[in-house]
């Protein structure tokens, strides 16, 4: 995996938190409650400019989940949100407009990362075909049985969204496979089927090294990198429960092949 030739900055920002049991994301080393933060990242491109992945939770999350059924999935994972968190605000204290933001890539279309969206009307926004083709059908109780809440999704997004199909993407167990978003090396996409629908991740090319954005492929480092999958209940929940398992593994030997990448996932408590 040769580096690109172009470098990015990332920085990584947390909007929120949803409250689960350790014992469902750890089920060895996890004890009581504890906060599941939603972080997401800004990248700053040389030449693309402002770009997030993922955008975390936002206030809209309250409001998607006032009714029936989809009160069942704020019942299941409570959301705490402070007002200056959310990415919008995060991003305007930094002295950055909404307007700035010229692309979004999302992992996969749970509402804790892409509750953020419909603060960025004017950005192009990409992901894996079988996550937008999901969102942008299913409703009512299949779309709380998938994680999906059609009221944080853009009206006019169809019309500015780039589906990357499946099969164009990288894959884990292949050295070679990638897709080079903006072709320079800076951003290669990866499939990580299994949690939600589609779900991609995106090594990048940073100035401090190579990192990988690997979403929800895991939730935590440590039980990961010790092996230790989450408690086989969540697959209620999973998009595909062996094809989690897979991914998790196959994340665990890309790992042990290229030791000087960074593995970064969207709930890692480290990440704050």
């Amino acid at each position: 995996m040769a580096p690109g030739s172009t470098s990015v900055k990332l920085h990584i920002f947390h909007s929120g938190y949803c409250v689960a049991h350790g014992k469902v994301i750890d089920p060895v080393n996890g004890q009581k409650h504890c906060r599941v933060y939603a972080t997401w990242a800004l990248i700053e491109h040389p030449e693309q400019g402002l770009m997030l992945f993922d955008t975390g939770y936002a206030p809209r999350f309250r409001s998607a989940t006032t009714h029936w059924p989809y009160r069942l999935y704020a019942l299941m994972t409570p959301m705490f949100l402070e007002a200056h968190e959310p990415a919008v605000e995060r991003l305007k204290a930094l002295g950055y407009a909404p307007d700035q933001i010229k692309t979004i890539i999302i992992s996969h279309f749970h509402g804790d990362h892409i509750a953020g969206l419909l603060d960025f009307p004017n950005a192009k926004v990409f992901c894996s075909a079988s996550a937008w083709a999901q969102a942008s059908k299913v409703k009512g109780w299949a779309a709380v049985s998938k994680g999906v809440l059609p009221d944080l999704i853009p009206a006019d997004l169809e019309q500015r969204i780039y589906c990357i199909p499946d099969s164009d993407l990288g894959q884990l167990s292949k050295a070679e496979s990638s897709y080079d978003l903006f072709e320079d090396g800076s951003m290669l996409l990866y499939a990580l089927p299994g949690h939600g629908r589609g779900q991609l991740g995106a090594l990048l090319q940073t100035t401090d090294g190579q990192t990988f954005l690997a979403a929800d492929a895991a939730w935590q480092l440590e039980p990961w990198r010790a092996g230790i999958l989450p408690k086989s209940i969540v697959r209620l929940f999973f998009d595909d429960w062996q094809a989690y398992k897979k991914t998790f593994e196959e994340l665990r030997d890309f790992a042990q092949l290229h030791p000087d990448v960074r593995i970064v996932f969207t709930h890692s408590p480290e990440l704050i």
